[in-house]
């Protein structure tokens, strides 16, 4: 998809907000935009900020169209690092669908993205993140892959973060994943349920190691333009409190 398809579908979406258009035309446009992800530069400019400062006012009355734009999020996930400017207006759209067991994939998803490109940025969102995300583990109805891509979320957060911070978060996320595991372990009745046992475990374990993998994340360094400005963050981080 070359940049003059993306430019039309701008002009789609821009006339299909002036008229108020079904949701499901929206929808439709917002996926042949995130069709298009892998072939739009870094540095382009003009065409996605209009397509970007279109979405609040899309027609958020289904939940599928909320999908569909959180999708597309993830998917301009480095775009949107180098459009830092464009990335903050984003971001609440995703920590606030978390809490929406409709929306918890698809957010899940982007917001993972987002932060695996732009940890030193979405460092900042620490405090906002890490309370809905903790809920959204507590509740047993969560999926387990949602559970793991939250987890991932916090882990590459907390990637940019000072040791004594990591360790803080670390004690209230690990402690009831460790004792589910020491009480999966711990089970006498092995005949019963054993397959469930094992999925238990094999999750848990899961949760564990891809928490302290994406705590370990450093990310591409060459995808940083601007030393100062990453210099800066890193000196702006340290100023954020602790949860």
């Amino acid at each position: 998809m070359c940049l003059a398809t993306t430019r039309i579908l701008a002009n789609h979406l821009l006339l299909a907000v002036e008229q108020n258009q079904s949701w499901q035309r929206q929808e439709s446009i917002i996926q042949l935009v995130g069709a298009g992800s892998e072939y739009v530069p870094l540095d382009e400019n003009q065409i996605l900020p209009r397509i970007f400062s279109l979405l609040p006012k899309l027609n958020f009355c289904n939940s599928s169209i909320i999908n569909a734009t959180l999708m597309v999020l993830g998917q301009y996930s480095s775009w949107l690092g180098h459009h830092q400017e464009t990335l903050q207006n984003c971001v609440h759209l995703c920590i606030n669908a978390l809490s929406n067991p409709e929306l918890i994939q698809s957010a899940s998803i982007a917001l993972k993205e987002l932060t695996m490109e732009n940890r030193m940025y979405m460092s900042k969102y620490l405090n906002d993140i890490f309370p809905i995300i903790k809920n959204v583990l507590e509740n047993v109805h969560v999926q387990p892959n949602d559970r793991i891509r939250c987890v991932a979320i916090i882990g590459y957060i907390l990637s940019a973060y000072a040791s004594k911070i990591v360790i803080d978060h670390l004690n209230i996320l690990l402690a009831p994943e460790v004792n589910k595991l020491l009480a999966y372990l711990s089970e006498t009745n092995v005949d019963q349920n054993t397959i469930l046992r094992k999925q238990n475990i094999c999750t848990t374990l899961s949760f564990i190691s891809v928490l302290i993998t994406t705590i370990g994340y450093c990310g591409d360094q060459s995808d940083v333009d601007d030393n100062d400005q990453q210099q800066k963050a890193a000196e702006n981080i340290s100023e954020i409190p602790e949860v």
